[in-house]
């Protein structure tokens, strides 16, 4: 993200150290704008809930028959994977924060980049009222885009300082 690194001239470009060429920015841009349209095709489809309950019992009998097969004793007889898709939110949305916060080059621009993308995932949330037969607006749905967008934000803010540090140490062994 922009430093007193960006100044540094013999400091590469690319990375946040230092504004980016545009052309490097485009792609995430434009998968993080993909993402947030599958994000929404997904949160907003009567299938979904279906879809993920079918996905998570495959994953409980696969889990189930792992254990079996090893000689795990699993209390009750069954692993049981949450009912919750909590998880699948968190997933969705973390990786789409993480595709915005790549296209981003300054701290400003990836807080307003991560508070649009919190925003957008709360208007799909409310949209499911609208738009959807099966699906309802949950609190915990919005906790969990919440969550996801902050992981996703965090994971490119360590990269970014990691990137400051390395591009630090090195201009200073170059001197």
């Amino acid at each position: 993200m922009t430093s007193h690194l960006a100044r540094d001239r013999r400091l590469s470009p690319l990375g946040p150290g230092g504004r980016p060429f545009r052309g490097w920015r485009v792609v995430p841009l434009l998968l993080s704008l993909a993402a947030l349209a599958i994000n929404a095709a997904i949160l907003l489809s009567d299938r979904a809930p279906g879809l993920f309950r079918r996905l998570s019992a495959r994953i409980d009998a696969g889990v189930s028959r792992a254990a079996g097969a090893t000689g795990v004793d699993v209390p009750g007889g069954r692993v049981r994977v949450p009912r919750s898709d909590f998880d699948v939110h968190v997933l969705i949305w973390g990786v789409a924060a993480l595709l915005v916060g790549l296209a981003m080059w300054s701290w400003f621009s990836l807080a307003v980049g991560s508070a649009t993308l919190f925003g957008s995932s709360v208007m799909v949330e409310l949209a499911q009222r609208s738009y959807s037969n099966s699906r309802t607006v949950q609190f915990e749905d919005v906790v969990a885009n919440a969550t996801g967008v902050l992981a996703g934000t965090c994971v490119v803010a360590v990269f970014a300082l990691a990137w400051n540090a390395f591009s630090a140490m090195r201009a200073g062994l170059r001197r």
